[in-house]
């Protein structure tokens, strides 16, 4: 296992390595987060497998995710995620970076990019929201408070029934509340495995109520992000909840590209794989 001291934690990451010089998309290396309660070190969808093959990509476990230490609840915030990913990018010598992030990890690339702009070649929000109920779209503050008052719910189960509980819930809603769940690649028995690996297995009840609060009292970015001048994607689902909020997001950050990935509900690499990867991948040939 490999591990960084970050902060006074111990950091889980995996770096691919600079690919052949005919093959690399980019020459600059690329910081991928994983969404909420989804740990690099579980597994990441195989599409990112061509990712790494083509850049040279860095993946690692959050604090309070996976094989990543779980610290200090109190430690657990917004901010310290963005100050964290700089502090691995210190420990592996890394100036600059491709900042990308998925769910909740956009949340926490979107803060990267407003605390540490110099440390930004480009930045990739995906399926994700950058705001926290500051700005004056009706449809995306209304997205807003509902992601609050979910997590609200979701910690509320976590504590009285724990994380198979929260699983057991979750994956018996994917099979009859869910409508767009068996358009994903995979089938829903292997979807409901990936949400047991990754929370049973890649969290505990405390990280998983740390991250959950870090998530909800995220601050709020929308006076900040209007100042990003890093080229930028903005990338949603069309039948993803999030998708108000990324359109409103893309509208904030000057000049961003926003795409609209069709077909696809949250998290479009389980979707849409080969359509992220494209639309990835135009945009990062782009930033050479």
């Amino acid at each position: 296992m490999t591990t960084a001291r970050v902060n006074d934690i111990d950091i889980w990451y995996e770096r691919s390595g600079t690919p052949p010089a005919g093959d690399a998309i980019t020459s600059i290396p690329v910081i991928l987060h994983h969404g909420f309660a989804g740990p690099a070190s579980t597994g990441w969808p195989t599409i990112v497998d061509r990712l790494k093959q083509r850049c040279d990509v860095v993946i690692y476990d959050a604090r309070a995710h996976g094989e990543t230490t779980v610290p200090d609840p109190a430690t657990v915030t917004m901010p310290q995620y963005a100050a964290d990913m700089a502090g691995l990018m210190d420990a592996l010598g890394i100036r600059a970076a491709h900042i990308a992030g998925v769910s909740f990890g956009g949340m926490v690339a979107a803060q990267f990019a407003c605390d540490f702009p110099e440390r930004m070649q480009s930045l990739a929000l995906f399926d994700t929201v950058a705001c926290n109920g500051g700005s004056d779209d009706p449809a995306a503050t209304q997205v807003e408070d509902l992601l609050a008052t979910a997590f609200a719910r979701l910690s509320h189960i976590v504590e009285k029934y724990g994380l198979q509980g929260l699983v057991d819930r979750e994956n018996a809603h994917r099979h009859n509340g869910d409508k767009y769940a068996h358009l994903a690649n995979d089938s829903l028995e292997l979807q409901d495995e990936r949400n047991r690996r990754n929370k049973v297995e890649g969290m505990t009840p405390a990280g998983f109520l740390a991250a959950a609060r870090a998530l909800s009292e995220r601050p709020d970015l929308s006076a900040r992000i209007p100042k990003i001048t890093a080229p930028t994607l903005v990338s949603c689902g069309e039948w993803d909840l999030f998708y108000p909020c990324a359109i409103r997001d893309g509208k904030l950050i000057p000049n961003a590209r926003f795409v609209t990935i069709k077909r696809a509900s949250h998290d479009t690499l389980l979707y849409q794989p080969e359509a992220w990867f494209e639309t990835f991948r135009s945009f990062l040939s782009e930033q050479r």
